[in-house]
């Protein structure tokens, strides 16, 4: 854990070597950290179950590798933004004429996602008093014997090369639930549920009642561990939380059905999202979900993705 709070172990500049910086790049590379993986699972949301059939990618051929690097950046008068798409953000193992773009990103911690990632900033407003560097992770499925590479960023006049040193150990992934302690407060049979929607310009009202089944509401609090913002700068904290990273499993072992959450009386949401940010320490907040089941008593298990993270009980 502490390997994640220390940005992800920086490594030394000297254990990469020369690193080859075109005159007319604004990026230097400030420190460089990279993992192996055996597996991954697919954070999108597009495949499979996360609490009781997560997708997991990975083969007997590759592994996956985690390259996070920072960047300082030469700002200046007529330099006051850095865009990089990732096209042009590439891996080239020895060998080879062409190199190959990420399989995925970390844009929170403990979430992977499998697109690869840009690089961009903007100028601090206080500069020169405030300046601001630029962050890449990227993830790579690569053969299980490589052991270097070079990290190509940009094109043309503005490209950065740097060797990367692939000759790393297996890493346990980044848990989901390391990010966050969850604690369940209370799991209660729910009423049906009002609300009105502004459609076009229009209040219309609503209700949301089982047709079959029953309405199950669990309360629970949940704190960021840490800020997991993959491209927080030096003093930033935020966290990001989704409705659907979080599943409810009944006493015979069947996942209930998501129904979302509701603010304010408005109109229930599946797909919804919590974004959190704080200066000394981590906020709790307080979140209620429903779901649908068939409102027996007994235990109940809770998921934060595919991580299983506590108990409830419903009498």
């Amino acid at each position: 854990m502490t390997r994640i709070l220390t940005a992800l172990a920086t490594l030394g500049l000297g254990a990469l070597g020369a690193l080859p910086v075109l005159a007319q790049s604004p990026l230097t590379l400030s420190g460089m950290s990279v993992y192996r993986y055996e597996t991954l699972v697919d954070h999108s949301g597009n495949s499979g179950s996360f609490c009781c059939a997560p997708y997991e990618l990975g083969g007997p051929d590759g592994q996956f590798f985690y390259i996070r690097a920072v960047f300082d950046v030469a700002w200046s008068e007529d330099l006051d933004r850095v865009s990089v798409s990732s096209s042009d953000i590439m891996l080239q193992l020895p060998g080879e004429d062409e190199g190959r773009r990420a399989q995925g990103r970390y844009d929170w911690f403990g979430v992977f996602q499998p697109s690869a990632g840009s690089l961009s900033e903007r100028r601090p407003r206080d500069w020169p008093n405030e300046t601001a560097q630029v962050f890449f992770n990227g993830i790579w499925y690569l053969p299980r014997d490589v052991s270097s590479a070079t990290l190509i960023i940009g094109e043309d006049d503005e490209m950065l090369e740097v060797p990367v040193n692939l000759a790393v150990e297996l890493s346990p992934v980044i848990s989901p639930s390391q990010t966050m302690t969850i604690t369940p407060t209370a799991l209660r049979r729910a009423e049906p549920l009002s609300a009105e929607s502004r459609l076009n310009g229009t209040d219309v009202p609503g209700r949301m009642a089982p047709v079959v089944g029953t309405m199950l509401r669990l309360d629970f609090d949940i704190t960021p561990a840490f800020s997991t913002d993959t491209d927080a700068q030096t003093g930033e904290n935020a966290a990001f939380i989704r409705n659907t990273w979080f599943s409810l499993v009944s006493p015979d072992g069947a996942p209930l059905v998501p129904l979302g959450s509701q603010s304010s009386g408005s109109s229930p949401r599946i797909e919804w999202t919590n974004s959190l940010s704080w200066q000394n320490d981590p906020q709790t907040i307080d979140m209620s979900l429903y779901f649908l089941g068939n409102g027996a008593p007994g235990t109940y298990q809770i998921y934060f993705l595919e991580d299983y993270v506590g108990d409830v009980t419903l009498q």
